[in-house]
């Protein structure tokens, strides 16, 4: 699946690129110098293109930092019974009324599909999906459930959509570092893969 998103206060869009197999995601087209991460559910793996280097990080690496962020938000989501086909997949609205990080108020809609979209809950192990705790119970569900993130507008500006999605075979080795990569290791031993 490819998508477009704006970061806050940007009309200037980046695009990214989320290839599932399985239980593995290769997402593309992070920030300005064109990494990818790939997560299995264990660990992830940053891939740094300009210097043919990878970290691998455990996947919860940053849990804890991204739920106290989340934490400073409030607010609820629910369904509108309302649905979109956005790339030629279905989703479901949810409207949502609350709090950003600083406080301020936010609104909009995120429009979930089951099974396609944004894996937000599984990027990153579950990292960035704190940022929808502030959602409730239902909402919350509905994401850990499968459902992915095909569309969010907040305060009335686009600020993530998918743009077209397609079946293909994607071969394994998209999945792992390239040969020619070598490991990066961060102080303390952080970077290398966890033992089972």
């Amino acid at each position: 699946m490819q998508f477009v998103s704006y970061e806050k206060d940007s009309n200037v869009p980046d695009t990214m690129t989320q290839m599932t197999k399985g239980s593995k995601i290769r997402f593309e087209g992070l920030g300005k110098r064109g990494g990818a991460m790939i997560l299995d559910g264990t660990n992830r793996i940053v891939l740094m293109p300009d210097e043919k280097k990878y970290m691998n990080l455990p996947a919860d690496f940053g849990s804890r930092a991204a739920a106290a962020a989340a934490a400073k938000r409030s607010g609820v989501a629910v369904k509108t019974g309302k649905s979109e086909n956005i790339a030629g997949i279905t989703c479901e609205d949810w409207h949502y009324k609350g709090t950003d990080d600083e406080g301020k108020p936010e609104e909009g809609e995120v429009c979930v599909a089951q099974g396609a979209g944004l894996m937000i809950n599984r990027l990153s192990g579950g990292m960035i999906g704190h940022i929808f705790d502030a959602g409730g119970p239902a909402f919350n569900e509905a994401m850990n459930n499968g459902g992915g993130v095909m569309k969010v507008t907040n305060n009335g500006k686009v600020a993530i959509i998918a743009l077209r999605a397609e079946r293909s075979s994607i071969p394994d080795a998209m999945f792992s570092p390239p040969p020619d990569y070598t490991q990066m290791t961060m102080p303390g031993g952080m970077g290398k893969p966890r033992k089972p």
